[in-house]
């Protein structure tokens, strides 16, 4: 016979086993199961559904194995415990995770105040080239003189400032 603190137990185990499934294949599983989610919506995500099985389920356990609690009590208070769980999941991981940018490029503004190299020299009044390397990788832009100065290939620089897709740079002196 099967008694509750085994149901308990293997809805346990089976949450833990799809987390598992999820956590390895979860790009692959993600694109197959993308419709079924985006059709039910962001609040039944396998994050949670998963997430919040594996706390009624564990609790479950723990009051059914060590507390003096009737069957239907301990499954109320569990899913007292899981909707919690629900909740605190959804509100610090789903929602932080969906707002989250994976990008590692930058915004061209956020090259002001970077050094670099003039890679093609750069006219008083015109346009050149120049390198700039960063943490987020390399890559050279088109740039003009902030100072009205010529600037020569192989000069070290500084973007003053970007305007129009274009980095306005000084000679980089040293002090």
């Amino acid at each position: 016979m099967i008694g509750v603190i085994d149901i308990y137990w293997w809805l346990l185990w089976g949450s833990l086993g799809f987390a598992l499934i999820f956590l390895f294949l979860g790009n692959v599983l993600d694109g197959i199961l993308d419709s079924l989610f985006d059709s039910i919506g962001e609040f039944l995500n396998p994050l949670l559904l998963f997430g919040t099985l594996s706390v009624i389920a564990g609790s479950g356990v723990l009051l059914t194995k060590y507390s003096g609690l009737n069957h239907v009590l301990v499954l109320l208070v569990s899913l007292l415990f899981g909707i919690g769980a629900y909740f605190l999941i959804y509100y610090f991981l789903v929602i932080p995770m969906t707002n989250a940018e994976s990008s590692t490029s930058i915004s061209m503004y956020d090259l002001e105040g970077e050094a670099g190299e003039v890679i093609t020299t750069i006219p008083a009044k015109g346009m050149g080239e120049v390198f700039i390397k960063s943490t987020n990788g390399s890559r050279s832009e088109t740039a003009s003189s902030f100072d009205q100065k010529e600037i020569k290939q192989g000069t070290r620089i500084v973007v003053v400032q970007v305007r129009d897709h274009v980095l306005y740079v000084s000679e980089l002196t040293d002090l």
